[in-house]
């Protein structure tokens, strides 16, 4: 009995036609990622058990008023002594949130600052308790300062206390400006942070293609050459209902209502609280410098 013939197709393969086909790339990095702790963060010098000055510095709309919210909320939630001051004169932010905020007076006019801010500091050295200042973007206060007293880092730390400065960048090279003023004044921190804030990225990229060129820049390789810590601060994808009930973050993720009628629903609620999850982490490394 003759075998059933087989009509299937044959087909001649030619040098690039027997490969696997490539396959469509589906779900991609084209939309926002969760905030996520950096893998492996840093490890800064030890300031545990001394007095802080931590001057928070940064352009305007870089994230710097999020960032100092933040520290200002984990320590007095640590019941740690802190005075509190807010310098930026086109944001009054850090005031608005946070209670016992303390602003000069007169704060469009420079010379009114920096005596406002020259007596508080001496106020903190004599109480022998720790300071947050808030800087605006374009605040000459501490540069003038950082003039007038050049040995402003080691008289502190005569007295026992460490001067911490914090840096908030966007992936802008612009951003680095109040940083490298600093460094041609010769201000030289006992420890210091750049803070790099994701949630400046553009939509679809990555942190590590985003502020490439920033952590590549000559400002950027000094200050780490110096002892400066980079660290990610993960964008807060519910800022704005934050914003609108101007709570504190652990407010938020506790269900007040703040300024509105009702509190964060249960999705920006989680969303707020895995935020404060990553920024513990990713500043984990310099976690001694904050309280």
């Amino acid at each position: 009995m003759p075998e059933p013939k087989d009509n299937t197709p044959e087909f001649t393969f030619g040098p690039d036609e027997g490969a696997a086909p490539t396959e469509m790339e589906l779900g991609g990095s084209t939309g926002p990622t969760a905030p996520s702790a950096s893998p492996t963060p840093l490890t800064g010098i030890d300031l545990s058990g001394r007095h802080k000055i931590i001057f928070w510095v940064g352009r305007g709309k870089t994230g710097k008023t999020t960032g100092i919210r933040w520290l200002a909320e984990k320590t007095l939630m640590n019941g740690t002594p802190l005075l509190m001051a807010d310098l930026d004169t086109t944001n009054d932010t850090f005031s608005r949130y946070i209670d016992k905020v303390a602003r000069p007076p007169e704060t469009a006019d420079p010379s009114l600052s920096l005596k406002w801010l020259d007596r508080l500091l001496q106020h903190s050295l004599a109480q022998k308790i720790s300071t947050l200042v808030d800087l605006g973007g374009g605040d000459t206060t501490l540069r003038r300062l950082a003039v007038e007293l050049p040995d402003l880092v080691a008289l502190f730390e005569a007295q026992g206390f460490a001067v911490v400065l914090f840096h908030t960048v966007g992936p802008q090279e612009e951003d680095l400006s109040p940083l490298a003023t600093l460094q041609r004044l010769g201000f030289k921190p006992t420890a210091s942070s750049i803070i790099l804030n994701e949630a400046m990225m553009d939509v679809g990229e990555t942190r590590d293609t985003e502020f490439a060129r920033i952590l590549r820049h000559s400002v950027v390789r000094r200050a780490i050459g110096e002892g400066a810590v980079p660290v990610f601060m993960p964008k807060l994808f519910a800022a704005q209902q934050v914003e609108i009930r101007r709570l504190r973050f652990h407010d938020a993720v506790a269900g007040k209502t703040g300024r509105a009628d009702t509190p964060l629903g249960p999705f920006d609620r989680a969303r707020v609280r895995l935020w404060l999850e990553a920024m513990d982490s990713n500043f984990a490394g310099i976690s001694s410098w904050l309280t």
